[in-house]
Protein backbone atom coordinates (compact mmCIF):
# COMPACT_ATOMS: atom_id res chain seq x y z
CA UNK A 1 0.00 0.00 0.00
CA UNK A 2 1.61 3.32 -0.88
CA UNK A 3 0.75 6.48 1.51
CA UNK A 4 1.48 9.98 0.03
CA UNK A 5 2.07 12.73 2.65
CA UNK A 6 -0.03 15.88 2.07
CA UNK A 7 1.92 19.01 2.32
CA UNK A 8 1.91 20.32 5.83
CA UNK A 9 1.95 16.40 6.98
CA UNK A 10 4.17 15.74 9.92
CA UNK A 11 4.36 12.82 12.63
CA UNK A 12 2.28 14.74 15.54
CA UNK A 13 -0.52 15.05 13.13
CA UNK A 14 -0.49 11.71 12.32
CA UNK A 15 -0.69 10.51 15.88
CA UNK A 16 -3.55 13.06 16.76
CA UNK A 17 -5.30 11.00 14.33
CA UNK A 18 -4.38 7.50 15.63
CA UNK A 19 -4.53 8.34 19.62
CA UNK A 20 -6.83 4.68 19.90
CA UNK A 21 -3.44 2.95 19.05
CA UNK A 22 -2.81 3.81 23.01
CA UNK A 23 0.47 5.97 23.85
CA UNK A 24 3.73 6.18 22.26
CA UNK A 25 7.30 6.25 23.19
CA UNK A 26 8.45 9.53 21.15
CA UNK A 27 12.15 8.67 21.99
CA UNK A 28 11.96 5.72 19.73
CA UNK A 29 10.86 8.14 16.27
CA UNK A 30 14.16 9.02 14.63
CA UNK A 31 14.43 12.16 12.92
CA UNK A 32 16.85 11.34 10.65
CA UNK A 33 14.35 11.76 7.52
CA UNK A 34 13.15 15.33 9.02
CA UNK A 35 13.18 17.69 6.56
CA UNK A 36 15.40 20.50 6.12
CA UNK A 37 14.16 24.12 6.22
CA UNK A 38 15.11 24.81 2.53
CA UNK A 39 12.22 21.43 2.28
CA UNK A 40 10.14 22.70 4.52
CA UNK A 41 9.74 25.81 2.83
CA UNK A 42 9.51 24.23 -0.62
CA UNK A 43 6.46 22.07 0.86
CA UNK A 44 4.24 25.36 1.84
CA UNK A 45 1.07 26.16 0.38
CA UNK A 46 -0.09 29.51 -0.88
CA UNK A 47 -2.73 29.06 2.18
CA UNK A 48 -0.08 28.22 5.10
CA UNK A 49 2.16 31.23 3.29
CA UNK A 50 -0.87 33.66 3.85
CA UNK A 51 -1.55 32.34 7.36
CA UNK A 52 2.11 32.99 8.41
CA UNK A 53 2.16 36.63 6.94
CA UNK A 54 -0.80 37.55 8.58
CA UNK A 55 0.62 36.26 11.83
CA UNK A 56 3.21 38.45 11.09
CA UNK A 57 1.18 41.74 10.17
CA UNK A 58 -0.34 41.13 13.49
CA UNK A 59 3.21 41.96 14.99
CA UNK A 60 2.47 45.07 13.74
CA UNK A 61 -1.07 46.09 15.11
CA UNK A 62 -0.33 48.48 18.32
CA UNK A 63 -2.50 47.66 21.88
CA UNK A 64 -6.07 49.15 22.19
CA UNK A 65 -6.41 48.24 25.36
CA UNK A 66 -4.39 47.15 28.75
CA UNK A 67 -5.35 43.43 27.98
CA UNK A 68 -4.07 43.45 24.41
CA UNK A 69 -0.95 44.88 26.10
CA UNK A 70 -0.34 42.71 28.42
CA UNK A 71 -1.42 39.51 26.12
CA UNK A 72 1.69 40.74 23.80
CA UNK A 73 3.75 41.08 26.19
CA UNK A 74 2.69 37.51 27.46
CA UNK A 75 3.69 36.32 23.58
CA UNK A 76 6.88 38.40 23.50
CA UNK A 77 8.15 36.74 27.20
CA UNK A 78 7.28 33.07 25.28
CA UNK A 79 9.06 33.64 22.42
CA UNK A 80 12.35 34.96 24.76
CA UNK A 81 11.60 31.70 27.55
CA UNK A 82 11.13 29.36 24.14
CA UNK A 83 14.74 30.11 22.47
CA UNK A 84 16.85 27.05 23.71
CA UNK A 85 13.99 24.82 22.14
CA UNK A 86 13.69 24.03 18.22
CA UNK A 87 10.46 23.80 16.41
CA UNK A 88 10.49 20.27 16.64
CA UNK A 89 10.81 20.07 20.64
CA UNK A 90 8.06 22.83 20.89
CA UNK A 91 5.76 21.08 19.04
CA UNK A 92 6.22 18.01 21.27
CA UNK A 93 5.42 19.90 24.06
CA UNK A 94 2.15 21.55 22.86
CA UNK A 95 1.10 17.68 21.76
CA UNK A 96 2.05 16.47 25.39
CA UNK A 97 0.26 18.93 27.01
CA UNK A 98 -2.80 18.42 24.69
CA UNK A 99 -3.22 14.91 25.18
CA UNK A 100 -3.03 15.40 28.58
CA UNK A 101 -5.92 18.23 28.54
CA UNK A 102 -7.99 15.85 26.26
CA UNK A 103 -9.49 16.08 22.94
CA UNK A 104 -12.04 17.91 24.02
CA UNK A 105 -9.95 20.91 24.97
CA UNK A 106 -6.91 21.05 22.61
CA UNK A 107 -5.28 24.40 22.13
CA UNK A 108 -3.55 25.85 19.29
CA UNK A 109 -0.18 26.97 21.62
CA UNK A 110 1.60 27.08 24.56
CA UNK A 111 0.43 30.86 25.09
CA UNK A 112 -2.93 29.49 24.65
CA UNK A 113 -2.52 26.32 27.44
CA UNK A 114 -1.05 28.70 29.83
CA UNK A 115 -3.24 31.95 30.03
CA UNK A 116 -4.03 33.61 32.96
CA UNK A 117 -7.27 34.99 31.63
CA UNK A 118 -8.57 31.80 31.45
CA UNK A 119 -9.79 32.40 35.03
CA UNK A 120 -11.46 35.52 34.48
CA UNK A 121 -14.81 37.14 33.25
CA UNK A 122 -15.34 40.20 31.93
CA UNK A 123 -12.33 41.52 32.95
CA UNK A 124 -12.27 45.23 32.55
CA UNK A 125 -8.93 45.54 31.30
CA UNK A 126 -10.36 44.84 27.42
CA UNK A 127 -12.11 48.12 28.33
CA UNK A 128 -9.59 49.97 29.91
CA UNK A 129 -6.85 52.30 27.91
CA UNK A 130 -3.00 50.15 27.78
CA UNK A 131 -1.13 50.45 30.58
CA UNK A 132 1.66 48.57 32.13
CA UNK A 133 0.04 47.64 35.49
CA UNK A 134 -3.25 44.88 35.60
CA UNK A 135 -4.58 42.62 38.09
CA UNK A 136 -5.03 39.06 37.50
CA UNK A 137 -6.34 35.69 39.47
CA UNK A 138 -4.56 33.67 41.70
CA UNK A 139 -2.51 30.96 39.52
CA UNK A 140 -4.17 27.43 40.38
CA UNK A 141 -0.93 25.93 41.30
CA UNK A 142 -0.88 28.95 43.97
CA UNK A 143 -4.45 28.07 44.68
CA UNK A 144 -3.52 24.33 45.60
CA UNK A 145 -1.68 25.57 48.44
CA UNK A 146 -4.28 26.89 50.35
CA UNK A 147 -7.07 24.68 50.20
CA UNK A 148 -7.86 21.83 52.67
CA UNK A 149 -6.61 17.96 52.42
CA UNK A 150 -8.81 15.58 50.41
CA UNK A 151 -10.93 18.61 49.26
CA UNK A 152 -12.43 17.97 45.93
CA UNK A 153 -9.78 20.45 44.90
CA UNK A 154 -6.90 18.42 46.53
CA UNK A 155 -8.23 15.65 45.29
CA UNK A 156 -8.16 16.29 41.32
CA UNK A 157 -5.25 18.07 41.81
CA UNK A 158 -3.43 14.94 42.95
CA UNK A 159 -5.19 13.04 39.82
CA UNK A 160 -3.78 15.64 37.97
CA UNK A 161 -0.19 15.73 38.81
CA UNK A 162 -0.02 11.64 38.43
CA UNK A 163 -1.64 12.08 34.99
CA UNK A 164 1.06 14.28 33.89
CA UNK A 165 3.39 12.74 35.35
CA UNK A 166 2.98 9.89 33.32
CA UNK A 167 2.60 12.28 29.83
CA UNK A 168 6.32 13.74 30.82
CA UNK A 169 8.29 10.65 31.51
CA UNK A 170 10.11 10.53 28.18
CA UNK A 171 10.97 14.33 28.56
CA UNK A 172 14.32 14.79 30.19
CA UNK A 173 14.90 16.84 33.46
CA UNK A 174 16.23 20.03 31.07
CA UNK A 175 13.16 19.84 28.68
CA UNK A 176 10.80 19.63 31.43
CA UNK A 177 12.43 22.25 33.64
CA UNK A 178 12.41 24.70 30.14
CA UNK A 179 8.68 23.88 29.61
CA UNK A 180 7.79 24.78 32.99
CA UNK A 181 9.73 28.63 32.55
CA UNK A 182 7.90 28.62 29.15
CA UNK A 183 4.71 28.54 31.09
CA UNK A 184 5.82 30.86 33.86
CA UNK A 185 6.32 33.27 31.14
CA UNK A 186 2.99 32.88 29.79
CA UNK A 187 1.43 33.25 32.92
CA UNK A 188 3.97 36.20 33.71
CA UNK A 189 4.60 34.43 36.97
CA UNK A 190 7.57 36.80 37.47
CA UNK A 191 10.78 36.10 39.18
CA UNK A 192 9.44 32.34 39.29
CA UNK A 193 12.40 29.34 40.46
CA UNK A 194 11.80 25.69 39.66
CA UNK A 195 13.52 23.67 42.72
CA UNK A 196 13.65 20.36 40.31
CA UNK A 197 11.58 18.15 37.92
CA UNK A 198 8.78 17.11 40.38
CA UNK A 199 8.18 21.15 41.06
CA UNK A 200 7.82 21.55 37.58
CA UNK A 201 5.53 18.67 36.92
CA UNK A 202 3.34 20.26 39.76
CA UNK A 203 3.31 23.55 38.19
CA UNK A 204 2.70 22.26 34.66
CA UNK A 205 0.18 19.76 35.91
CA UNK A 206 -2.29 22.39 37.47
CA UNK A 207 -1.71 25.61 35.40
CA UNK A 208 -2.77 22.80 32.44
CA UNK A 209 -5.41 21.24 33.82
CA UNK A 210 -8.59 21.78 31.73
CA UNK A 211 -10.42 19.58 34.62
CA UNK A 212 -9.35 22.67 37.02
CA UNK A 213 -10.70 24.68 34.38
CA UNK A 214 -14.08 23.45 34.45
CA UNK A 215 -14.16 23.07 38.41
CA UNK A 216 -13.37 26.97 38.50
CA UNK A 217 -16.29 27.27 35.75
CA UNK A 218 -19.05 25.68 37.95
CA UNK A 219 -17.69 27.32 41.37
CA UNK A 220 -14.98 30.20 41.38
CA UNK A 221 -15.08 30.71 45.05
CA UNK A 222 -11.34 29.47 46.09
CA UNK A 223 -9.73 31.31 43.36
CA UNK A 224 -11.69 34.57 44.69
CA UNK A 225 -10.65 33.96 48.08
CA UNK A 226 -6.51 33.62 47.08
CA UNK A 227 -4.43 36.94 46.83
CA UNK A 228 -4.93 38.49 43.41
CA UNK A 229 -1.97 39.18 41.83
CA UNK A 230 -0.41 42.87 40.87
CA UNK A 231 1.60 42.79 37.43
CA UNK A 232 3.73 45.02 36.14
CA UNK A 233 5.09 44.85 33.07
CA UNK A 234 6.50 46.84 29.80
CA UNK A 235 5.16 49.47 28.34
CA UNK A 236 4.14 47.20 25.15
CA UNK A 237 2.47 50.25 23.16
CA UNK A 238 5.87 51.97 23.04
CA UNK A 239 7.80 48.79 22.47
CA UNK A 240 5.54 48.07 19.12
CA UNK A 241 6.32 51.85 17.96
CA UNK A 242 9.94 51.90 18.74
CA UNK A 243 9.76 48.12 16.67
CA UNK A 244 7.96 49.71 13.72
CA UNK A 245 10.49 52.57 13.15
CA UNK A 246 12.98 50.03 12.91
CA UNK A 247 11.55 48.09 10.46
CA UNK A 248 10.64 50.93 8.49
CA UNK A 249 14.10 52.47 8.45
CA UNK A 250 15.90 48.87 7.64
CA UNK A 251 13.95 47.53 4.36
CA UNK A 252 14.80 49.21 0.84
CA UNK A 253 11.81 50.74 -1.10
CA UNK A 254 9.95 48.94 -3.18
CA UNK A 255 11.14 49.48 -7.35
CA UNK A 256 8.02 50.20 -9.71
CA UNK A 257 8.57 46.97 -11.85
CA UNK A 258 7.87 45.60 -8.55
CA UNK A 259 4.37 45.95 -9.18
CA UNK A 260 3.75 45.65 -12.71
CA UNK A 261 1.58 42.66 -12.35
CA UNK A 262 -0.83 45.08 -10.01
CA UNK A 263 -3.21 47.24 -11.44
CA UNK A 264 -3.32 50.84 -9.79
CA UNK A 265 -6.54 50.12 -8.23
CA UNK A 266 -5.45 46.87 -6.96
CA UNK A 267 -2.49 48.62 -5.05
CA UNK A 268 -5.24 51.06 -3.63
CA UNK A 269 -7.27 48.20 -2.17
CA UNK A 270 -4.00 47.08 -0.05
CA UNK A 271 -3.86 50.47 1.14
CA UNK A 272 -7.05 49.63 3.16
CA UNK A 273 -6.76 45.69 3.62
CA UNK A 274 -3.36 44.28 3.44
CA UNK A 275 -4.37 40.86 3.52
CA UNK A 276 -5.76 41.10 0.57
CA UNK A 277 -2.52 41.51 -0.93
CA UNK A 278 -1.77 38.09 -0.11
CA UNK A 279 -5.13 36.68 -1.25
CA UNK A 280 -4.73 37.61 -5.35
CA UNK A 281 -3.46 35.05 -7.91
CA UNK A 282 -0.03 37.67 -8.16
CA UNK A 283 1.03 37.41 -4.87
CA UNK A 284 1.77 33.54 -5.09
CA UNK A 285 4.91 32.79 -5.20
CA UNK A 286 6.37 35.85 -4.46
CA UNK A 287 9.62 36.46 -2.14
CA UNK A 288 8.61 39.49 -0.78
CA UNK A 289 5.47 41.21 1.09
CA UNK A 290 4.16 45.12 1.19
CA UNK A 291 4.67 47.34 4.31
CA UNK A 292 1.33 48.03 5.71
CA UNK A 293 2.61 51.39 7.45
CA UNK A 294 3.72 52.79 3.75
CA UNK A 295 0.83 51.87 1.79
CA UNK A 296 -0.49 55.11 1.52
CA UNK A 297 -3.18 55.71 -1.96
CA UNK A 298 -1.44 58.50 -3.83
CA UNK A 299 2.16 58.17 -2.40
CA UNK A 300 3.32 55.31 -4.03
CA UNK A 301 7.05 56.11 -4.09
CA UNK A 302 6.63 55.67 -0.24
CA UNK A 303 6.11 51.80 -0.83
CA UNK A 304 8.59 49.68 0.67
CA UNK A 305 9.14 45.94 1.02
CA UNK A 306 9.55 43.77 3.89
CA UNK A 307 11.97 41.24 3.44
CA UNK A 308 10.46 37.36 3.20
CA UNK A 309 12.75 36.03 5.18
CA UNK A 310 10.99 37.31 7.75
CA UNK A 311 7.96 34.98 7.30
CA UNK A 312 9.64 32.07 7.30
CA UNK A 313 9.21 29.30 10.21
CA UNK A 314 12.26 29.46 12.75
Amino acid sequence: MSFTAKPGFCVVSLLDKAEFLGSFDRASLSWENKPTREEEGAMQTPATEIDQMIVQLNEFILPSSLMESFDVYREESVKSAARCFNDAQLSWFLDMLNRFRGPDDRKDSLVDIFDPGMYTCDHPAWEAAPGTRIEMPALTSEVARLVDRNSEFDEIAKEEINEFRDHAETYADDEILGLAQIAASALVDQGRIFHGRKDAIRYLALNASAVLEDLWATDDTLWKNAPVRHIQFDDMVAKRKADLLKVESTHPNFEERDFACYSEDEIRRFAFDIRSLFLTDHAEGRKSSVDPLSMIPGEEEKITVLSGERFQKR
